[in-house]
């Protein structure tokens, strides 16, 4: 940890538009959400010659649509407060071309094992697709009336502005990996599924993995890839920055972030971590999450977004 006047942190106010969303009967939102950032999908020609050598193709996603399943994770169980009433609310108005796309991952999800269709639930909550830049959808659900009703867990998410203070001032190689749709490697308790459910196109389905727009996933996942990074060792001993489901490594050479970069990445891969995408390869540029770094002289300089 280095904390010295060399870090400079200056602010920005650049702004994000968010996607209309939508499906068969119609409710209107009044509350806003918060802006999601999406991403485009990484190919073959996006990863280094060396890195296809050499990291595991089990860590890869290339299609946009393959989830992982971690190993060794006991399915999460949710615990609903006493006499709550179960919401029952009506699924959003959905653009046909949209439409058509969400049902085309329902089905992909399906055959992964991430949903499962049910005859009935006492609950249900609307589904968004929101289009990525590549064309591609993803899925989130409306979970604010869910969230209500369960008991919450201490959150164990770190804060953005205090794990940057972990790279090192004599860091300048950085790589910096996503693992897209994380939170649905991690397997949901078959007594809890049912909250979760969902009316698409006359059919219920029910994830059987922690859901985006759950309260706890962030947290739930956050704490379960910590833990699975306590047993890897990195060969030239980079500098390993978590944040949920976003790594930075920080190497003082090439050579070392290479070669720690591929550490993490099989590491990933052997615990069942899929979709990993390659913002920055042993770059001396980075950013990572909202913020970007570049090495400076004698500092670092950090520009928060």
């Amino acid at each position: 940890m280095c904390l010295n006047d060399g870090i400079k942190i200056q602010t920005s106010s650049d702004g994000e538009e968010e996607d209309s969303v939508g499906g068969d009967e119609v409710e209107t939102v009044d509350e806003e959400y918060p802006l999601i950032t999406l991403y485009p999908m990484i190919t073959e020609a996006d990863i280094p010659a060396e890195l296809q050598e050499t990291v595991g193709k089990e860590v890869w996603d290339m299609t946009g649509k393959e989830v992982g399943l971690v190993k060794g994770v006991e399915p999460v169980k949710v615990t609903v407060k006493p006499n709550v009433t179960f919401p029952q609310t009506p699924q959003y108005h959905m653009a046909q071309d949209t439409l058509m796309k969400v049902a085309q991952l329902i089905d992909d999800f399906v055959k992964q094992g991430v949903l499962k269709e049910v005859l009935s639930s006492p609950c249900n909550s609307p589904i968004m697709g929101l289009i990525k830049p590549s064309g591609k959808v993803r899925i989130v659900q409306d979970l604010r009336k869910i969230n209500d009703i369960i008991i919450k867990c201490c959150p164990v998410v770190p804060n953005p502005a205090v794990i940057m203070f972990q790279v090192p001032c004599d860091a300048e190689w950085f790589s910096v990996i996503d693992l897209s749709q994380a939170f649905f490697s991690v397997p949901l308790h078959e007594d809890s599924q049912f909250l979760f459910c969902f009316k698409f196109l006359d059919r219920v389905y029910s994830w059987c993995r922690i859901p985006q727009g759950f309260s706890e996933s962030p947290s739930i996942f956050n704490q379960i890839l910590k833990k699975d990074l306590e047993a890897l060792e990195l060969p030239f001993e980079s500098t390993l920055v978590q944040y949920i489901d976003d790594l930075l490594i920080a190497s003082k050479t090439e050579s070392d972030c290479t070669a720690d970069t591929i550490a993490l990445l099989n590491h990933l891969g052997r615990n069942g971590h899929k979709g990993a995408y390659l913002y920055s390869v042993c770059a001396e540029f980075a950013s990572f999450f909202s913020t970007q770094i570049q090495r400076k002289t004698n500092s670092i300089f950090i520009l928060w977004r």
